[in-house]
């Protein structure tokens, strides 16, 4: 019954989900036009029109977000994971739940871009920069409903475990032993643990408030302005702190749950260590951006720290590692 239960949330998300991204998507163009034509003529009506579009689009975020946390509790109300008496010797506990983190999978993209249309709305004051800002989140949300639909097929990788759990838990078949035991480490070292509901979200926000530092930096080399600067380091201190806490946290969840692998070695923490240098270094730059033409250096510097970012991101996508989802 508990399955069926799954099930019939797993379809209404879909439902009632889908219409949602949709529109979000229909938005974003509008978002992207309004933001080129500003750009070309500087009306403010058309200003006016991207500002609106920006708004409505977070709100329908915050709006498929909150289905989201729906569809989480229910996958905690109804999916029980009950050990058989005969695993309950190796296993230190008699069932397990769900404690779904939001930002795993194909939600990941959909949180990350969330948050960064929050923070564009709060530099909506420097219209060049919203409309730049405008063209990236339209793309972002293109993005995010073509490869990472949260409402298309959710969490494809947990309804699998979920589905192979129950379906050889009625078989009696006896791969239960090995079965039983990679799911209790999935949930106790990953999806109920305290770490995966701090370290991923510390650093998505961080990389959403740092999309404005590469904007910024952008309309810097352009516009010439020390607003621009002043914006971008503004954003940076703030995404470098979460980021730094981030990774920070990472440190103790890897020992605890990667134990004897060598989980240092990872591409995605080595590239993570190289990002955070880069960033490092443009804070350290920012001290002397007004000494001649250190302000396009340092510039130039937060762009490739923000090249640097979406290298990190994609490398769980292209190199094999504890972090990838590409198998070795």
């Amino acid at each position: 019954m508990a399955f069926s239960e799954y099930l019939a949330a797993r379809d209404f998300l879909s439902i009632i989900g889908q219409p949602v991204i949709t529109y979000i998507l229909l938005v974003s163009f509008l978002q992207g036009f309004f933001s080129i034509i500003y750009l070309l003529k500087h009306k403010d009506n058309y200003y006016s029109y991207l500002v609106k579009c920006t708004y409505i689009i977070t709100y329908l975020y915050v709006l498929g977000f909150l289905f989201l946390i729906w569809f989480h509790l229910q996958i905690y109300n109804t999916v029980l994971i009950e050990y058989p008496e005969f695993l309950r010797q190796l296993i230190p506990v008699e069932s397990s739940r769900f404690i779904i983190p939001l930002w795993i999978e194909s939600e990941k993209l959909y949180f990350w871009a969330m948050v960064a249309s929050v923070f564009v709305l709060t530099v909506q004051r420097r219209k060049d920069l919203v409309s730049f800002l405008g063209v990236v989140l339209s793309i972002f949300s293109t993005i995010v409903y073509f490869l990472s639909n949260p409402f298309k097929e959710p969490l494809p990788i947990v309804h699998n475990e979920i589905t192979m759990w129950y379906s050889t838990l009625s078989s009696g078949d006896g791969r239960i032993f090995e079965m039983a035991g990679n799911l209790f480490g999935r949930i106790t070292f990953y999806y109920d643990s305290t770490y995966m509901w701090t370290h991923p979200p510390m650093l998505f926000i961080a990389y959403a408030s740092l999309i404005i530092t590469a904007a910024a930096c952008v309309y810097m080399l352009v516009k010439r302005d020390p607003v621009y600067d002043e914006i971008a380091y503004r954003y940076a201190k703030a995404g470098y702190i979460l980021l730094t806490f981030g990774m920070l946290i990472g440190y103790p969840w890897a020992v605890e749950a990667w134990k004897d692998s060598a989980w240092w070695w990872d591409p995605k923490i080595s590239g993570s260590i190289m990002m955070w240098v880069l960033y490092t270094a443009y804070l350290h730059a920012h001290i002397y951006a007004g000494r001649g033409k250190m302000w396009k250096a340092t510039a130039y510097l937060g762009i490739i720290c923000f090249a640097s970012l979406l290298f990190t991101y994609l490398l769980t996508y292209i190199v094999p590692g504890i972090h990838s989802v590409v198998q070795p």
